[in-house]
């Protein structure tokens, strides 16, 4: 009964780390600047959707940039509401060119969203301007090109992630995407 008890009570002292976990602080109201990164969102069409309000779980957004004003209005819109839930009243600037986003020295944060041929030459320009970065896939066209990002990172050391959706998804079956 002792060693049962004792690893049950071991168990449920291990934090769970999941998205609704207020470890995250995914609904919570924070109080110092440095509790959530300064986020800035590249290209802001269909699939931002899905990765703009997840990537504002974590950071509060304070520019948005798309060539179309009409998907850059959207998220501007999205990313002002998306902040307030949080607790976070925060003005969002729209920008059609990604370098002006970039050369904010607040963001700490970018997300890539936009159309695929653009991902590794805004990629590298993020990472070059001191931002971590998180990519949709396909991260690049060619090989020449992934090397190109590698060999940024490693100057940089820089955080970068690749969107993988459909692969690494813990919900889809087993050989099936």
């Amino acid at each position: 009964f002792l060693q049962t008890s004792a690893a049950a009570a071991a168990a449920a002292s291990v934090p769970y780390f999941g998205w609704t976990s207020p470890i995250i602080a995914q609904d919570a109201k924070t109080t110092s600047k440095n509790d959530r990164p300064i986020l800035g969102c590249i290209g802001t069409g269909d699939r931002w959707d899905a990765v703009g309000p997840q990537a504002m779980n974590f950071a509060d957004c304070v520019a948005v940039c798309d060539v179309d004003a009409e998907h850059a209005a959207k998220g501007k819109n999205r990313a002002e509401s998306e902040n307030k839930k949080k607790g976070r009243e925060r003005d969002v600037e729209v920008h059609e060119d990604y370098r002006k986003l970039l050369d904010r020295k607040d963001i700490e944060v970018v997300t890539i969203v936009t159309p695929d041929h653009w991902h590794s030459k805004i990629a590298i320009e993020a990472l070059q301007a001191g931002k971590d970065v998180y990519c949709e896939k396909p991260l690049t066209l060619t090989i020449d090109e992934g090397k190109q990002i590698i060999k940024v990172l490693k100057e940089t050391g820089r955080v970068f992630q690749v969107g993988t959706q459909q692969r690494s998804e813990m919900s889809a079956e087993k050989g099936k995407f």
